[in-house]
């Protein structure tokens, strides 16, 4: 399996399309499924893009070459189809891990106690600390779907059908990641104990109130991690996630200044942590109750396959074309003490 580069926007499929239906060009209506993958895979690729400045959208294709499709010239059709809003902010919070060859787990260790640096006197022999602690085995597993297109719609060069499925194809597979990733981070931060009150009193305001629980979230959370080797967890980035609802009241907690607040009731306070919000109409981040996040360690991902296609012969029974799309991956959080979840209410 060699990897394709396909540097163009959804209109590639379009125009794939429209090629392999015209004049019966088989090779080219071939071509969609690599066309197809490209088009399931541009959301990850244009968020990578936009963290990484990627100049080129790279995914694996079972092509078995390096291509970049040139464009194709169409007019046959008009197809007008809304922007796709793609909610992937949950990438923030997990750490990507590579798998090893032939392996569907990774292992993630929990030291009670880690290395210890110490000076060595001139000639003595380095003290290798003992490592003791448990084991966290995390596994991938196979998430698959099929498009079908059926005879009618290639034979009578239903472009705009086509297309309108591919886009609710792609739409249903990201929004299903997405559930997948935001559940593990919600269930991990309604753990007892990792919830934050609403801070302050009633006479303090709601701005007030806010960012005292924003902060007193933040410190709960980076204390309970800060003898765990993830770092300075007093300086080290948050990630907030919170629902649109919310999404005023957090703004303007992290826009308030200690001379704006100045002259509120209670005193001057201001949001002093390292935190970017991200906001979600994802089902398991609810109002009132964002989850505060430190992201990375413990928290991971793998993939082991990305959203890949395979087109299945021509059914005779039906004359419909199948495109599969199956991808290989998995998440977890193996420490729920890097989640936090706040009440602001």
């Amino acid at each position: 399996m060699k990897t394709s580069y396909i540097a163009k926007s959804d209109d590639l499929l379009f125009e794939t399309i429209e090629k392999g239906l015209d004049k019966g060009d088989r090779v080219a209506l071939g071509q969609v499924r690599v066309a197809l993958q490209a088009f399931l895979m541009r959301p990850k690729v244009e968020v990578r893009k936009r963290i990484q400045g990627l100049a080129a959208i790279k995914l694996q294709a079972i092509t078995g070459v390096s291509t970049d499709f040139a464009k194709l010239v169409s007019d046959a059709f008009n197809v007008t189809i809304g922007a796709d809003n793609f909610d992937l902010g949950y990438q923030r919070a997990f750490r990507d891990v590579p798998l090893g060859t032939r392996q569907d787990t990774w292992d993630i260790y929990d030291v009670q106690n880690g290395l210890t640096f110490r000076l060595v006197p001139e000639g003595d022999r380095i003290q290798v600390d003992n490592l003791t602690g448990s084991l966290v085995t995390a596994h991938v597993d196979y998430y698959g779907g099929a498009l079908g297109w059926t005879d009618k719609m290639i034979r009578y060069r239903k472009v705009a059908a086509m297309v309108d499925m591919a886009q609710i194809f792609r739409n249903r597979f990201w929004s299903n990641k997405a559930d997948n990733h935001y559940l593990l981070l919600a269930t991990a931060a309604a753990v007892a104990g990792q919830t934050t009150t609403y801070q302050g009193a009633a006479a303090d305001g709601q701005l007030r109130r806010d960012i005292l629980t924003i902060n007193e979230a933040a410190f709960q959370l980076a204390n309970r991690c800060k003898d765990k080797g993830y770092g300075d967890t007093a300086s080290l980035p948050l990630v907030l996630y919170a629902n649109p609802q919310d999404k005023g009241r957090i703004l303007a907690a992290f826009a308030a200044t200690t001379g704006l607040m100045s002259n509120v009731a209670g005193g001057a306070v201001a949001v002093h942590w390292n935190i970017t919000p991200i906001f979600t109409f994802n089902a398991n981040i609810v109002a009132d109750h964002p989850i505060l996040v430190l992201p990375g360690a413990k928290i991971q991902a793998a993939e082991d396959m990305p959203p890949t296609t395979f087109t299945a012969p021509k059914d005779p029974l039906t004359l419909n074309e199948v495109q599969s799309v199956w991808s290989i991956y998995g998440a977890v959080v193996a420490d729920t003490d890097q989640c936090q979840r706040m009440n602001l209410s």
